[in-house]
C-alpha cells in the first residue's frame, strides 16, 4: 500500500470515527420536499472515483451534523436532512441513517454500524454490494456471500479478506442506486431483493422498526450504513393493474348487461394505451350500482384477454335469452380467468363466514396481501405481533420445508393468523359484513378471534404456544391418549389420522374390532378416521376403503380428548369486547342453535366441538335451515370450499347455495382474493369500492408519470399512501 494510500484510508477512517462520536438521525427522502425555509445543498456523486459515493454520502452526515436548517441533495436521487428539523417542519421520512461505520471486513463493519445506530439488538436485513458492486441478496432478503444476519454472532473469521473495488465509472452510481432501492424497500415493507416483482411483505418484531444495513466496498475498507424505517408509506402495489384486469357491470336486466358489454367491447377497441384502459376501468366502477338487480364482474391478465372475456360473456347472455329464457334456468357462469354472471344471485342476507381448522398454512401465504394493502398491516402490526401472529419464522423461511416441521400449535397459530388478517381486509378495507359465521374444528376459534368478539385475541398467541393441551395432550406425546388408553409413560404411540371416501354408515359397523381407530370428521363424502396407525389401517381395510394419511398428530374429535375438555373450556374463557356484533349470528358444531354470546357460553361451545366427533355435514346443514347460503371461506387455502359445495349439492334443501375461498394455495393471494370478491358482487353483496378507485388512481398517476418523464418532463415523485406510526 502506498502511503498515499495510507493517508487515504487514515483520513476516511478519521472521519467516520468523528462521526461516530455523535448520534445520528438523519431522514431520507426520495423526493424533495417543498418547503422554502430550508436551504437545499447539492452534492455531487464523483462518478470517476470508486469511493465517489462514500465521500458524497461522508460529506452529507459531516455537513448536517454542523448545520441545521439544511438539507442536502446527494446525485439528484435522495434528500438527506436531520431528523429534528424534519420533525419541526413536519416532513415524514421514508427512512433514516442512524449508524455509519468503515472497517476491514463486512461482519465488523457492520457491527459497529449497529452499535453506532445503538441498534446491536437488530437483525437487520443486509444488502451487500460485493467488489464489482453488484447486489448480492438471498431470497430471504439477508446478503449472500459475505452479508450475515446476525453480526454480533457470526462465526466467520473478523479476518475475511477485503476485494478492493474496481475504480470504474459504474462503482459510485450502482451504490447510490442500491441506497435508494433499499430506502424504497424499508418505505414499501417489502424484503430487499433483486425480484422486486415477487418480493415479499418485511415483517419486523413487534414494536420494533425495520433495521437494514448497506454495505460496499471503498478503496479504504468496507463501509456499512444502517437503515432504519420512517413513517411514510411508499405507494402500495395495484389492486388492479394492466396484468390484473377487473370491472364490475351492473344493470336492471340480463339485455341491459348485454347492451353495456357491446359499448365495453367498443371502448376496450379505441382504449390507445394503457392509462385510457384503466381509466376505462376507473369509469366502470364509478358507474357501478350496488343496488341493481343484476351485475356480473369480468377478469382477465391482459386487455386481449379481456376482450376475449367480454366476447365469451355476451355469448353466454344471448344464447340464455334465445333457448333458456322460457325454462327458467338461471345462469351460473364463471371462467377461469374469475368473470362471473349469475341471474338469480344469492344475495347478502345468506352471507356467511367460515373458517378453516389446522393445516391449512402452506409457505409463502398472503405473501401479497401486505404489499398491496400497506396500511391495514401497519394497523394490524401496531395491534399485536403479526410475526408470532403468522408464525414467519417457518412460513417465509427460505427452506420452504421448514412450514413442514411445524407443530400443531404453531399451525394453529398461524391459521388463526391467516383467518384474522383476511376477515380485517374484508371488513376494513371492503366493508363486507357477514350475517352468520362457523368455524371447521379449531376454525371455531379462529372465527371468535376475528370477529371482534374476544377482547385480546393477541394474548392468546403466547397461551397458544405454550399450552400443554396442544404441546403435550392431544398432541406431542398424547397424554389425554396415554389415559384413555391406559398405557404405561414408557410405551409408544404411533398415531395417525387418514381421510378416506366412505360414509359413516361403511365405516360404523367395524368399529368394535378396532377400539383404538376412531371416526373424528364426518364431511360429505369423506370421513376422517384417527387413532392407532396399524388399527386405522386395518379398519380401513376390511372396510374395503382407502385412506390418504394426513400424517399429523393430534386426538381432537377423539374420545380421548374428552379427558382434558375441562381444560380446554378454561383455556377459552376469554374477556369479550364492550360492544359484541349484533346482527352477526354465530353458529356451533356443538349447538344446533347460535351460540349465546357469553364468555362462559362461547368457551363451552369451542370445548364441545373440540373434544367431540365433528359432523361437519350436519353443521353446514343445520346453518342452511338457518339461513346460510354463500358460504366464504376465510383461511389459509380451501379447506371446506370443496366440502361445503359437496354437502350442498348433497342436500335435499332446494334452495340454491355456494361456497367460495378468499385464499387459494397455489395461486396469486391477490387474484384469488379477486376472483372471490367478483363472485360476491355478481351475488349482490355490498362492500366498498374505494380499495379498487384508490389503486386505479396511484397506477394511472404512475403511468403519467412515467411518460412525462419518457418526454423529458418532471421527475418522478414518490407519493405517499400513508403515514404510519413509527415504532419504537
Amino acid at each position: 500500500m502506498t502511503v498515499l494510500s495510507n493517508m487515504a484510508l487514515n483520513t476516511m477512517s478519521e472521519r467516520i470515527a468523528k462521526q461516530q462520536t455523535k448520534p445520528m438521525r438523519l431522514a431520507l427522502l426520495l423526493s424533495k420536499p417543498n418547503i422554502a425555509s430550508i436551504n437545499e445543498h447539492l452534492t455531487t456523486v464523483d462518478t470517476h472515483s470508486v469511493d465517489g459515493f462514500a465521500l458524497a454520502l461522508l460529506h452529507a452526515c459531516e455537513h448536517l451534523s454542523s448545520t441545521s436548517n439544511d438539507m442536502v441533495n446527494i446525485g439528484d436521487r435522495l434528500w438527506i436532512m436531520s431528523g429534528l428539523i424534519a420533525a419541526k417542519n413536519g416532513i415524514h421520512a421514508h427512512a433514516y441513517i442512524n449508524g455509519i461505520a468503515l472497517s476491514n471486513n463486512q461482519t465488523e463493519a457492520v457491527t459497529l454500524a449497529l452499535k453506532h445506530a445503538k441498534r446491536l439488538h437488530a437483525q437487520p436485513q443486509i444488502v451487500a454490494l460485493d467488489g464489482c458492486y453488484n447486489f448480492s441478496a438471498s431470497s430471504d432478503g439477508n446478503a449472500t456471500d459475505d452479508a450475515v444476519t446476525d453480526p454480533a454472532n457470526d462465526s466467520r473469521s473478523e479476518s475475511a479478506p477485503h476485494v478492493s473495488a474496481p475504480h470504474t465509472n459504474e462503482t459510485a452510481q450502482t451504490a447510490l442506486t442500491a441506497m435508494v432501492n433499499l430506502v424504497e424497500s424499508i418505505a414499501s415493507r417489502c424484503i430487499p431483493t433483486q425480484d422486486k416483482a415477487n418480493g415479499q411483505y418485511w415483517f419486523s418484531a413487534f414494536h420494533q422498526s425495520r433495521v437494514a444495513a448497506l454495505c460496499y466496498p471503498t478503496a479504504s475498507g468496507v463501509q456499512a450504513i444502517i437503515l432504519t424505517q420512517g413513517r411514510a408509506l411508499i405507494a402500495a402495489k395495484p389492486l388492479i393493474s394492466t396484468q390484473r384486469l377487473w370491472l364490475p357491470l351492473s344493470a336492471a336486466s340480463l339485455a341491459q348487461l348485454h347492451t353495456k358489454l357491446m359499448g365495453l367491447s367498443s371502448q376496450l377497441h379505441s382504449a390507445i394505451n394503457d392509462i385510457s384502459l384503466l381509466e376505462l376501468i376507473k369509469t366502470s366502477l364509478l358507474d357501478y350500482q350496488t343496488d341493481a338487480p343484476l351485475a356480473l364482474v369480468l377478469m382477465a391478465a391482459d386487455r386481449r384477454a379481456l376482450v376475449q372475456e367480454v366476447s365469451a360473456m355476451m355469448t353466454i347472455i344471448a344464447t340464455h335469452q334465445q333457448h333458456d329464457a322460457n325454462s327458467h334456468t338461471p345462469i351460473e357462469y364463471k371462467t377461469p380467468a374469475g368473470s362471473c354472471l349469475y341471474s338469480a344471485p344469492l344475495g347478502h342476507n345468506g352471507l356467511s363466514f367460515v373458517y378453516p381448522g389446522v393445516g391449512t398454512v402452506y409457505p409463502n401465504m398472503l405473501s401479497q396481501i401486505g404489499l398491496v394493502f400497506p396500511d391495514l398491516y401497519a394497523e394490524l402490526e401496531n395491534q399485536g405481533d403479526m410475526q408470532s401472529m403468522l408464525q414467519t419464522d417457518f412460513i417465509y423461511a427460505a427452506d420452504k420445508n421448514r412450514a413442514a416441521q411445524m407443530s400443531l400449535s404453531q399451525l394453529a397459530i398461524a391459521g388463526v393468523g391467516a383467518s384474522y388478517i383476511l376477515t380485517k381486509l374484508l371488513q376494513q378495507e371492503f366493508a363486507i359484513e357477514p350475517k352468520f359465521a362457523l368455524g371447521y374444528s379449531m376454525g371455531e376459534a379462529a372465527m371468535w378471534a376475528s370477529l371482534n368478539v374476544w377482547q385480546t385475541p393477541h394474548s392468546m398467541i403466547a397461551a397458544t404456544q405454550n399450552s400443554s393441551i396442544f404441546t403435550q395432550d392431544i398432541s406431542g406425546e398424547l397424554r389425554c391418549v396415554r389415559q384413555q388408553w391406559q398405557l404405561a409413560d414408557d410405551e409408544n404411540i404411533v398415531w395417525n389420522s387418514f381421510v378416506t371416501r366412505a360414509s359413516i354408515d361403511e365405516l360404523a359397523p367395524h368399529l368394535a374390532n378396532y377400539p383404538r381407530a376412531y371416526i373424528a370428521i364426518i364431511q360429505g363424502d369423506t370421513c376422517v378416521v384417527a387413532g392407532c396407525e396399524n388399527s386405522c389401517k386395518a379398519l380401513l381395510k376390511q372396510a374395503g376403503k382407502r385412506g390418504i394419511a394426513a400424517n399429523r398428530v393430534t386426538a381432537m374429535h377423539t374420545p380421548a380428548a374428552l379427558n382434558i375438555s375441562e381444560s380446554v373450556r378454561q383455556f377459552y374463557q376469554q374477556p369479550l369486547v364492550e360492544n359484541l356484533p349484533s346482527q352477526l349470528q354465530f353458529i356451533s358444531a356443538a349447538e344446533t342453535q347460535p351460540v349465546v354470546l357469553t364468555s362462559q357460553a362461547i368457551a363451552k361451545s369451542i370445548a364441545d366441538t373440540f373434544c367431540h366427533q365433528l359432523n361437519f355435514t350436519q353443521l353446514i346443514l343445520n346453518a342452511r335451515e338457518q339461513g346460510c347460503r354463500l358460504f366464504v371461506e376465510v383461511g389459509a387455502d380451501r379447506q371446506t370450499t370443496t366440502l361445503i359445495d359437496k354437502i350442498n349439492a348433497q342436500s335435499s334443501n332446494s334452495v340454491s347455495a355456494m361456497a367460495m375461498a378468499v385464499n387459494a394455495k397455489g395461486g396469486d393471494d391477490v387474484t384469488s382474493l379477486l376472483k372471490c370478491l367478483g363472485q360476491l358482487i355478481a351475488h349482490r353483496v355490498p362492500m366498498s369500492l374505494s380499495p379498487f378507485i384508490r389503486s386505479l388512481d396511484a397506477s394511472i398517476n404512475t403511468l403519467s408519470q412515467q411518460a412525462a418523464l419518457a418526454d423529458g418532463s418532471s421527475l418522478i415523485c414518490y407519493s405517499e399512501t400513508s403515514l404510519e406510526g413509527e415504532p419504537h
